[in-house]
């Protein structure tokens, strides 16, 4: 019976269309979407310049403090951070900081923050990572987060404004 069976499974076989290689199937791509998280007035000090290196123009600036509120989170911006910046050629400069926040219920939180800045800080924006720990904060490190940035309240401060991309 098996020996039977075996010519009509090789023409089934034989019958079937086959280009020659799998074909992979597109995967709809969502649109991006985001949820605003908090807005943060962090406090910034003076440039310090590093001068001219092999990639760039570099200087830092010290994060000194400022606070940050939420639908889900709120709390303060910790002091000792920083925002490392490359000017390049081009005009743009690039963004690099780290820095720390503790929210209201005392969880402290890593937050870096990496960008571009660009028409003179017209353009001002930067993907941020979290790195918080275990507990009603975790939820943090489980997402892709990006921010507008612009100028303070006053003189010293800057406004960001952090997105999670859905």
């Amino acid at each position: 019976m098996r020996l039977r069976l075996l010519p009509l499974l090789v023409t089934a076989v034989a019958l079937l269309p086959f280009s020659g290689r799998a074909e992979p199937t597109a995967a709809a791509v969502a649109p991006l979407q985001t949820e605003f998280v908090y807005e943060a007035v962090v406090e910034i000090g003076q440039p310090v310049e590093v001068g001219d290196t092999p990639h760039g123009q570099r200087r830092y600036i010290p994060i000194t403090g400022g606070t940050f509120e939420g639908a889900k989170i709120r709390g303060t911006v910790l002091p000792g951070g920083a925002d490392w910046q490359t000017s390049r050629p081009d005009g743009v400069t690039e963004a690099d900081a780290l820095y720390s926040v503790r929210t209201d219920d005392g969880t402290v939180i890593i937050v870096h923050n990496q960008g571009v800045i660009a028409s003179g800080g017209a353009y001002m924006r930067t993907a941020l990572r979290f790195e918080a720990p275990a507990g009603p904060h975790a939820w943090l490190n489980q997402s892709q987060f990006v921010s507008a940035i612009a100028g303070g309240p006053r003189p010293g401060t800057v406004i960001i404004r952090v997105f999670r991309v859905l």
